[in-house]
């Protein structure tokens, strides 16, 4: 039960503006996504989502189905740059 005084009002004008403060930062973020949304393209977009939400980024287009090049004699060169993409890409992001 909440007692009525100037404590229990001094509480609810904090945790009032606690809650403005953070609706605030909300619709700051929100705009800033929908400005994101507009410039960034799609790949970038779900790369920023999952990253937001602690996964790993999707390899790149060379590794997914898109941009895909079947070939049955891969260069060395081949080799070296699709094993430092997939090594990049297994390794867990870098939050700063």
């Amino acid at each position: 039960m909440v007692k009525e005084g100037p404590d229990s009002a001094a509480a609810i004008a904090r945790l009032e503006a606690r809650v403005a403060t953070l609706e605030r930062a909300l619709e700051d973020r929100s705009r800033l996504m929908r400005q994101v949304t507009r410039v960034v393209c799609e790949e970038d977009l779900m790369n920023l989502s999952r990253l937001a939400d602690g996964q790993p980024p999707v390899p790149r287009a060379g590794f997914g189905l898109r941009g895909w090049r079947e070939s049955t004699s891969p260069t060395m060169g081949d080799v070296d740059k699709t094993m430092e993409e997939l090594w990049r890409c297994a390794a867990p992001p870098v939050l700063d």
